[in-house]
């Protein structure tokens, strides 16, 4: 009997043992859980990201052929699609004739205006002529008159001399007038300068709508939501797909505002796509958000992004946005909008 209670002491003890052990290894295992979390902020509200390029032509017209396909990679510089450039071939040609013509007539002007100005020098010319002819018979005149007076010289000689006096003044005025008309007939290539620059700027604005006619990709990156085809008239900025650009990923991550403290750009990042959580991918901290829009402002137009809060009755942590770039991530683990984690390992830089 007593050998029984012994046993049954023994194995108390143990169990007690065990329920102790257990207990210090939960405590253990759950402040090295604490420190975890409080040296590697991490949030799985996180998606993967990268920029996208909205594809359009800036001119409209019917398109002629559709060179890429859905989801297909393209590389930067490649066709994606072409505009029919016939209207737009005719508006350089038209333009090239209208610059032609400006051209032509600014010659003219020019030709016209070099005929003014030898007028206005013959106009000056027959001024100094004039002023030489009423000076010398102005002295004439000067010089008969005494011998005129002493008989010497018939009056006759005299009248005739006051009348050559009065035809040089008449002469010397009227020429005077001419100048004056000669010198404000004298037109300016202004205008005809003006009409030649804008000729030559429409000309440069339809050259450049015939090039828009051909758009190539801006980027490399991958096709996505493609649904027109070719022959379908489109207007100008209609976007027919979207480029989802591969130059460069990212992943945004909401963070609860306690732990923003422990984040900081420029902190290494390791990300964990849904698509294979096996594979991390390295990061970087790039940026964090300076503000996002609650309920009450979810409506107003702003270029802010919207985090909604979990529950409404009571006072929840706001999370913000941290974006951060993705460091040669696979291809395969690399869609837009796919769900990941994010862990931040803070303190440690990675510029």
């Amino acid at each position: 009997m007593t050998m029984k209670v012994a046993g049954k002491e023994r194995t108390t003890s143990r169990a007690k043992l065990a329920v102790i052990v257990l207990v210090m290894l939960a405590i253990v295992v759950g402040a090295a859980a604490l420190r975890n979390a409080a040296d590697y902020p991490a949030t799985d509200d996180a998606t993967i990201d990268a920029d996208v390029v909205h594809v359009a032509a800036a001119v409209g017209g019917r398109v002629l052929k559709i060179a890429v396909s859905e989801n297909v990679h393209v590389r930067k510089g490649d066709l994606l699609f072409q505009i029919d450039p016939v209207p737009y071939e005719a508006s350089v040609r038209q333009s090239e004739a209208d610059l032609a013509l400006a051209r032509a007539n600014l010659d003219s002007l020019r030709r016209a205006i070099a005929t003014q100005r030898s007028a206005a020098s013959v106009a000056s010319d027959q001024i100094a002529r004039a002023v030489a002819n009423s000076g010398l018979a102005a002295r004439n005149v000067d010089r008969l008159r005494p011998l005129v007076a002493q008989g010497y010289v018939p009056a006759q000689q005299l009248d005739q001399a006051e009348t050559a006096l009065h035809d040089a003044r008449t002469t010397l005025a009227v020429a005077r007038e001419q100048h004056v008309g000669a010198q404000g007939a004298i037109d300016t290539v202004d205008s005809g300068v003006a009409a030649v620059q804008a000729r030559e700027a429409a000309l440069i604005v339809a050259r450049r709508l015939l090039a828009d006619t051909t758009v190539r990709a801006a980027h490399d990156g991958r096709v996505v939501g493609l649904t027109v085809s070719s022959g379908e008239m489109v207007a100008p900025s209609q976007s027919l797909f979207t480029l989802v650009t591969s130059d460069e990923w990212f992943a945004a991550g909401n963070f609860r505002e306690t732990e923003l403290r422990r984040i900081s750009v420029g902190d290494c990042a390791t990300v964990y796509s849904m698509i294979d959580t096996s594979k991390p991918i390295k990061a970087v901290v790039q940026g964090i958000g300076s503000g996002v829009l609650d309920d009450d402002r979810v409506n107003v137009p702003r270029s802010v992004p919207y985090v909604a809060k979990s529950v409404n009755w009571v006072r929840v942590e706001q999370r913000f946005p941290v974006r951060v770039r993705l460091l040669n991530p696979p291809d395969q683990l690399t869609r837009l909008g796919a769900s990941a984690i994010v862990e931040v390992r803070h303190g440690k830089s990675c510029r």
